[in-house]
């Protein structure tokens, strides 16, 4: 198996009013050439915390306690701010939630482009990688000048442009409508089909199983489920992953379920499963001790 990312015993974690709180535990994840992986939980799992600390573009009050980020070998968390800015757009590509906020407003897309590569033919070349029509008036228009879909599609072919191996989407579907949804995920399995990696952060597991390859499910910070993704979809494991797919509409008729309480905020320490509070299959182990991850989960139901 050829990895392109590594992260190894990662923890990250923040100081606020004089204390410090854990938002990553000891993280061990790979990353394998050519697939599409979903790092998918509520918000406050820690997904985006992730996504910042292989880019290093963590706030100033974050700590990284331990660990390491290879990316081909190479360990990001030893560069210095001038190298990983080298990486960061050219070997590593984001695909942010809202991606006004991504494009200069002053500036015309082609402005904004050609900062990327001087090389219109490149550019265009891309663009139309991304189904985008009338390159010509999109390459002239300033970002208000298009729709949410068309703002997301120009970033994916900054990352073409970049000729970045790993593309890093961070919910990139959030503040688009179902149809044009489903357009950029099959963009981003176009890139996949070209050997790209991507990762896809994601809180909606509804778009997983049709367009990742693995699945690792996080909460609070910790990983309690990873696997492929049909062996995940089809078998779940975790109480946690359970409760979420009981919570995706089908078309059997089913009724919805809902997980218990809320995810708990950072400043609260939890014992134990970090899980219990919320979860139906509660036992007393899980109140005091911290499960191990073995076997594609962290649980005390299963047999270690």
């Amino acid at each position: 198996m050829d990895n392109i990312l590594e992260i190894k015993n990662l923890s990250v974690g923040f100081n606020i009013e004089d204390n410090f709180y854990f938002a990553l535990n000891n993280i061990n994840l790979s990353f394998e050439k050519g697939k599409i992986h979903a790092i998918a939980g509520e918000s406050g799992c820690g997904k985006s915390v992730l996504v910042n600390t292989i880019l290093q573009l963590l706030p100033k009050n974050s700590i990284i306690k331990s660990g390491e980020i290879l990316l081909n070998n190479q360990n990001l968390l030893n560069l210095k701010d001038k190298d990983i800015r080298k990486i960061r757009g050219k070997k590593i590509a984001l695909i942010p939630q809202d991606p006004f906020m991504s494009l200069n407003p002053l500036y015309t897309i082609e402005n904004q482009l050609l900062e990327i590569a001087n090389d219109i033919d490149l550019i265009k070349k891309s663009l139309e990688e991304v189904k985008i029509k009338n390159i010509d008036n999109v390459l002239k228009s300033y970002p208000h000048e298009l729709s949410g879909g068309m703002k997301q599609r120009v970033i994916i072919a900054m990352a073409l442009i970049s000729k970045a191996d790993l593309i890093l989407a961070d919910e990139p579907t959030t503040a688009l409508d179902v149809t044009v949804s489903n357009t950029i995920l099959d963009l981003l399995v176009e890139l996949k089909n070209k050997n790209k990696t991507i990762i896809l952060i994601t809180h909606d597991l509804s778009i997983v199983s049709n367009y990742c390859d693995t699945t690792t499910i996080m909460y609070l910070g910790d990983i309690v489920e990873k696997n492929d993704s049909n062996k995940l979809f089809k078998n779940p494991q975790h109480p946690y992953t359970k409760a979420l797919l009981k919570a995706l509409p089908t078309q059997k008729g089913r009724k919805l379920e809902s997980i218990k309480g809320q995810i708990s905020p950072i400043t609260q320490i939890i014992s134990g499963c970090k899980f219990h509070p919320r979860c139906n299959y509660e036992m007393e182990i899980c109140k005091n001790q911290k499960p191990i991850f073995k076997n594609c989960v962290s649980c005390h139901l299963y047999n270690y």
